[in-house]
């Protein structure tokens, strides 16, 4: 009986000290500043430069102090379903509406521009529907949902194949539950469901897990953690382990913040929060 009892001992001790629940930081508010128009998507590069799409489909780059550095103003109004900016010399803009992608250098200008009927096709590995949301890997295939099979593909561009397709309707709780962001991130891909969570597969496109925030408003990367906007909340987790923080916001900005935080970003001890028109520039007190 002692025997059993130590040994359950062992196995908790062993099972708790695998989660590590870091001390919560502080953000000190450093600067805040105002956009002309509503902001509609953020992201950002492997440098720090923050990205920001308004509601009239302009793009800019913004510097470290919240400064624009460089503006994209395309030929259409429309605004992209997402843009992906991991490698800023490849930033990557897909437009739902129009079914079409473009490739932005570094210098925010237009160098690529693709109709997915011409360059992503169907074949006897599998039928393209209605692509909802696109997004590159680094070896020249590109993940995207199909909204009219419901599932996840990979597509080889450059040997015009489908490699994987995942039906998501055995993993979804429901097939009304909306869809609304996807990103290949350290050979991962992470798809985010509305009233569900984020679900995670791996780079074979099998399904991994799926991390349970039913109310997350937005998605960022930093090195190997995970940030996610929860209502008011900002949730740091850990990729490869199972370490979680909460960062505390300011007190004037939760009093003053209503709505739910739309984008959040960490960059070598500094953090950006975006909330429509407004930008908040935090550094980071450690406790």
């Amino acid at each position: 009986m002692k025997n059993t009892l130590l040994l359950t001992l062992l196995f908790l001790a062993s099972y708790f000290s695998s989660f590590v629940f870091a001390q919560n930081d502080t953000l000190i508010l450093q600067k805040n500043s105002y956009f002309e128009n509503e902001i509609i998507l953020s992201n950002i590069d492997s440098y720090g430069k923050i990205y920001v799409c308004d509601k009239k489909g302009v793009i800019q780059r913004l510097d470290s102090l919240g400064n624009v550095e460089l503006v994209f103003s395309p030929s259409s109004s429309l605004v992209p379903t997402n843009f992906i900016t991991q490698n800023p010399n490849q930033i990557f803009v897909f437009y739902q509406e129009l079914q079409e992608w473009v490739v932005l250098n570094r210098f925010l200008t237009e160098i690529e521009h693709y109709k997915i009927s011409e360059k992503i096709e169907s074949n006897n590995y599998g039928e393209i529907g209605f692509v909802r949301l696109l997004a590159p890997s680094p070896n020249n295939t590109l993940w995207f949902f199909d909204e009219s099979d419901f599932s996840l593909k990979n597509y080889d561009v450059m040997n015009k194949q489908i490699l994987s397709q995942t039906p998501l309707g055995l993993i979804l709780k429901d097939e009304d539950y909306p869809i609304s962001y996807l990103q290949f991130y350290q050979g991962q891909i992470f798809l985010g469901v509305r009233e569900q969570g984020i679900l995670i597969f791996d780079n074979f496109g099998s399904y991994k897990t799926v991390l349970e925030y039913p109310n997350w408003n937005a998605i960022s990367f930093e090195k190997d953690f995970i940030f996610i906007t929860d209502k008011n909340k900002v949730i740091k987790k850990g990729l490869y382990d199972k370490s979680i923080e909460e960062l505390i916001l300011p007190n004037q900005i939760q009093q003053n913040t209503e709505q739910p935080i739309n984008y959040f970003f960490e960059f070598n001890s500094k953090c950006y929060q975006i909330i429509k028109n407004k930008m908040y520039i935090y550094t980071i007190s450690k406790k």
